[in-house]
C-alpha cells in the first residue's frame, strides 16, 4: 500500500485509485517542479521540449526509471538516495526532476513494456504552455499534462 493510500485509510477516507494517488503526488510536488522548470528555462530558454518526472524510489517502476536515468547521469545514485532517505525515516522518497522530453523518452523506452508505451506517448507533441510529467508511483506509471501557468511561483 502506498503512503497516500495509507494516509487516506488513516483519515477514514475511501481508498484512492492508483491514478488518484499519482495525481495527488503530482499535486504535492508542483512547487518543486515549478522551481526546477524556472531554473532550467533560465539556463536553456526553452520549455516546450522539457518534461518533468516524479519517481517513487520505493516503487518498482519508479526505481527502474531512476536506474535508467542514472545511466545518463551517474551522480543521480537512486540506491544511495533511497538508503539515505529510509535511514532518515522518510517513508516514501521521491526523486523529482526536469529534463528534455526526447532524452527522457529515449531512456525509458527500453526499460519495460509500460515505460515503452509511456515513451511513445512522451514523444507526441505537447500543447503550447504545457509540461508532460511522468509520475511513477502507486504500482505503475502514467503521464500527466500540466499547464506551466499552474505551477506555483518560487
Amino acid at each position: 500500500m502506498s503512503e497516500h493510500a495509507e494516509r487516506a485509510e488513516l483519515l477514514g477516507r475511501p481508498s484512492m485509485s492508483e491514478h488518484e494517488e499519482r495525481a495527488e503526488l503530482l499535486e504535492d510536488h508542483r512547487a518543486a517542479l515549478g522551481r526546477l522548470m524556472r531554473g532550467h528555462r533560465r539556463r536553456s530558454g526553452a520549455s516546450s521540449s522539457l518534461s518533468g518526472y516524479l519517481l517513487s524510489l520505493r516503487e518498482p517502476t519508479g526505481y527502474l526509471v531512476a536506474a535508467g536515468l542514472q545511466q545518463r547521469d551517474p551522480g543521480l545514485q537512486p540506491e544511495r538516495t533511497l538508503r539515505s532517505a529510509l535511514a532518515a525515516g522518510e517513508r516514501a522518497p521521491i526523486l523529482v526532476g526536469v529534463m528534455g522530453r526526447s532524452a527522457l523518452a529515449e531512456i525509458i523506452a527500453p526499460l519495460a513494456p509500460v515505460t515503452r508505451a509511456l515513451a511513445a506517448e512522451l514523444r507526441k507533441p505537447v500543447p503550447a504552455g504545457a509540461l508532460r510529467v511522468l509520475v511513477a508511483a502507486a504500482a505503475g506509471a502514467e503521464l500527466f499534462t500540466v499547464k506551466l501557468s499552474d505551477l506555483p511561483p518560487g
